[in-house]
């Protein structure tokens, strides 16, 4: 194990994301964009490289997107960018263990969100203005992907966006538990496999291939479509990253809590003791 005990680690970092929140609100807010905008970025690269088999017509298409999307949960981990996905369990696990008040984890799950969704949108304006991915063919997949989406049922899309926010936040706790750098990239780029490849719906995600096709003349999608996809996908990534991970890993783990509290008083203490 990379911690002694990870759910100490990551409340701590939950509150530490939460002073930032408080006294530098406009960094904080940076970091959500820049995360939003490696999420738009690296899912233009993966339709790119996923359109040269489903041209084709190679079963395979899906398999190079969802091997690709990785990078950049890998990219928004080692530079402690602010995802709304995992946002939501560390947050969550900061609640819980005392660490974090509510009210701040609504300001930051409100802050992130639309960070993120400055991000991808500034990215789409960028791109456009370079030529996006050019003329695209009706059958594009960047296109039949976001059809897929808008017409799905709600709850189909709660449950896959719950499903999706349980893998993605497994796959931030998970390296935590690892040694190693190499491993703990290894794993993330797994287990973000296991939600893309699964045909899950992460909202941040979601915003990007909405953006994109938008931007690239996709027909029959409006507000009311992006919306019906949006709203449950997100409820459903709330539910999976603060219940699905959040709450269980508290549950599994907050006797390690008591511990860390101790430990940090006589440190507290000694600290008084010198100023």
């Amino acid at each position: 194990m990379n911690h002694a005990s990870t759910l100490a680690y990551v409340a701590a970092e939950a509150a530490s994301k939460q002073t930032v929140l408080r006294q530098h609100p406009g960094r904080y807010l940076l970091s959500a964009g820049m995360a939003g905008a490696l999420i738009a970025v690296v899912l233009s690269v993966s339709l790119k490289l996923g359109q040269v088999f489903f041209a084709v017509g190679s079963p395979g298409y899906y398999i190079a997107v969802a091997g690709f999307f990785g990078v950049a949960l890998v990219s928004i981990i080692v530079c402690k960018l602010e995802l709304f996905t995992s946002n939501v369990m560390y947050f969550s696990v900061g609640v819980l263990s005392g660490d974090c008040r509510v009210c701040n984890l609504l300001r930051s799950w409100t802050m992130v969100y639309l960070g993120n969704l400055l991000g991808v949108l500034l990215f789409t304006a960028v791109f456009a203005g370079a030529g996006g991915m050019g003329s695209l063919p009706a059958d594009h997949l960047l296109f039949n992907v976001a059809a897929h989406k808008v017409h799905a049922g709600a709850w189909e899309i709660f449950w896959k966006g719950a499903l999706c926010n349980w893998v993605i936040c497994l796959a931030v706790w998970v390296p935590l538990r690892m040694a190693g750098d190499a491993a703990k990239m290894l794993m993330i780029l797994l287990l973000v496999f296991v939600f893309f490849f699964s045909g899950f719906e992460h909202s941040i995600a979601n915003m990007a291939f909405f953006s994109l096709a938008l931007l690239h003349g996709m027909q029959g999608l409006d507000a009311a479509a992006i919306l019906h996809n949006m709203i449950p996908a997100t409820l459903g990534n709330i539910a999976g990253g603060a219940l699905g991970v959040g709450l269980v890993v508290y549950l599994l783990e907050r006797h390690t809590l008591p511990a860390r509290r101790e430990a940090a008083k006589p440190a507290a203490t000694a600290l008084g003791t010198s100023v």
